[in-house]
């Protein structure tokens, strides 16, 4: 688990940590984490995802971007994976220049920066017990530590819009949720 959260959203950064260890997430940087993390979001979700590489900027960037949870032989059973966005970040999410496959670090919030926006990258898990708990953890974080932020997302499946509509419910904050809407490309819905 993070510790010592520090800058500008050390308060939200304490609250989301709290939030995601009542449901077995830990923040993570192992390289071993992230890849079978990822393995299981391919899976689960049915293609493959962004590079072990890129998570693993993304969270040494920001320091509160990749957490795991793991079943009772320690493999991975669940991830969240967010993108915490500085002013030009989100800038770039409303003009089109965000590229969540390849995040421009300079997007990211470090720690000593507040975030403007959170972008939901990826949440996946493995059983019901882990997808539930992948929904309830980022509910409740969006209501305990992060209630007046902008959250957007660009669920790629069923779990995930269900999810993403209970984030923009009337109770789920002050702050509204943006609907990304999904790359157009060889294969995909519209």
């Amino acid at each position: 688990m993070l510790s010592n959260a520090e800058g500008p959203d050390a308060l939200r950064t304490e609250r989301l940590l709290a939030v995601l260890e009542r449901h077995a997430f830990a923040a993570s940087d192992s390289p071993d984490d992230i890849r079978a993390a990822l393995e299981l979001g391919a899976s689960a979700l049915g293609g493959e995802l962004v590079a072990a590489d890129t998570v693993a900027a993304c969270q040494h960037r920001t320091r509160r971007c990749f957490f795991i949870r793991r079943g009772a032989d320690a493999a991975a059973d669940g991830f969240i994976a967010l993108l915490y966005l500085n002013d030009e970040g989100y800038q770039a999410l409303m003009y089109g220049r965000f590229r969540p496959e390849q995040p421009d670090m300079d997007h990211l919030a470090a720690p000593h920066e507040r975030a403007q926006a959170i972008y939901v990258w990826c949440l996946a898990g493995r059983e019901a017990e882990d997808k539930r708990a992948v929904v309830r953890a980022v509910t409740e974080a969006r209501r305990e530590a992060f209630p007046d932020i902008a959250l957007f997302a660009r669920p790629v499946s069923r779990e995930g819009r269900m999810m993403t509509a209970a984030l923009d419910a009337p109770s789920a904050g002050a702050a509204w949720l943006g609907w990304v809407p999904a790359a157009r490309g060889a294969g995909e819905e519209s």
